[in-house]
């Protein structure tokens, strides 16, 4: 054992045999018996950073926060939007789901990682929809969108209907991309804005299917990074693993869409005018290592 190479050794997981339907290209337990995939399990309950590269500060400190956590208070700073903080809240839902799943590789932490998928993605869609609409409206979507989503997945849990899942789950985020892509050429006129959400909508889309794509190729050549992985040992070998990279660039461009939709929300929404003033949405990103969030201002009338 060189230094900075120490062996794979797979182990035994504490929690009994694995009953999950989905197989993933990482050993088992060769970290503790506690956590099944190592990786995987840890890339979750990092999900973000505040900035993704440590900044050099006079304190020389980098400041580590969750995604979902750090959307939260990014939204209660300005007009507390419940629909965003509970897409952000879902996010946080997201990692400590699948942290239940690759800790342990249940059937039962599998249901509760992808149950919590289906219900951001629910959240998401509903952001999107009620920015137009009524109270009367957003009060029938909301029963609509949660009996739809509780009932597909207590069905899915009880019967396990993977294909159909999907098909749904697929057919929610095609959805709310069309729903985006309408409300963004029908009601933003603003170049600035509409540079601003594009970008956002560029990035997210970017590394969602990065995500997909590590991943797959992860699953077709599991063989060669296992031997590669075995070669090279830990901590190289972690580089390799494909689907923690997938959870990382998910979670980020799951949280650049949720951002995308607050600004959305925000800009169209009617400002509010009090003491000659008007409210305006802004969108904060001061590079691509950073991430961005939306603040209001306050601008004088002339």
């Amino acid at each position: 054992m060189g230094f900075l190479n120490w062996p794979y050794v797979e182990g035994v997981s504490a929690w009994g045999d694995k009953t999950s339907a989905t197989r993933f290209c990482e050993m088992d337990c060769y970290a503790t018996t506690y956590i099944v995939q190592f990786i995987n399990t840890v890339t979750c309950a990092m999900y973000g950073t505040d900035y993704l590269i440590p900044r050099v500060s006079s304190k020389l400190s980098c400041r580590k926060v969750y995604l979902g956590a750090r959307g939260i208070a990014n939204t209660r700073r300005h007009g507390k939007d419940s629909v965003i903080i509970l897409g952000h809240a879902m996010l946080i839902a997201v990692g400590l789901g699948s942290v239940a799943y690759h800790s342990t590789i249940k059937y039962t932490g599998q249901m509760l990682d992808e149950a919590s998928m289906l219900y951001a993605t629910a959240t998401i869609i509903y952001g999107a929809f009620t920015v137009t609409i009524g109270e009367t409206g957003r009060r029938v979507l909301s029963v609509i969108v949660t009996i739809a989503t509780i009932t597909v997945s207590i069905i899915h849990y009880c019967l396990s209907i993977e294909r159909a899942f999907r098909l749904f789950f697929t057919s929610l985020v095609f959805i709310g991309f069309l729903q985006c892509v309408w409300l963004l050429s029908t009601r933003i006129s603003d170049r600035v804005v509409m540079k601003g959400m594009k970008q956002l909508a560029l990035y997210g889309f970017v590394l969602y299917v990065s995500g997909i794509v590590i991943w797959s190729l992860d699953t077709a050549y599991c063989a060669e990074l296992l031997q590669f992985r075995d070669r090279v040992g830990m901590p190289l070998g972690f580089l390799s693993e494909g689907h923690g990279w997938w959870h990382i660039l998910t979670g980020l461009g799951v949280y650049y869409y949720v951002v995308f939709i607050e600004y959305l929300r925000l800009c169209i929404t009617n400002p509010s005018v009090s003491d000659k003033k008007v409210q305006e949405a802004v969108l904060i990103w001061p590079g691509i290592f950073s991430l961005p969030r939306v603040e209001i201002v306050y601008k004088k009338i002339q």
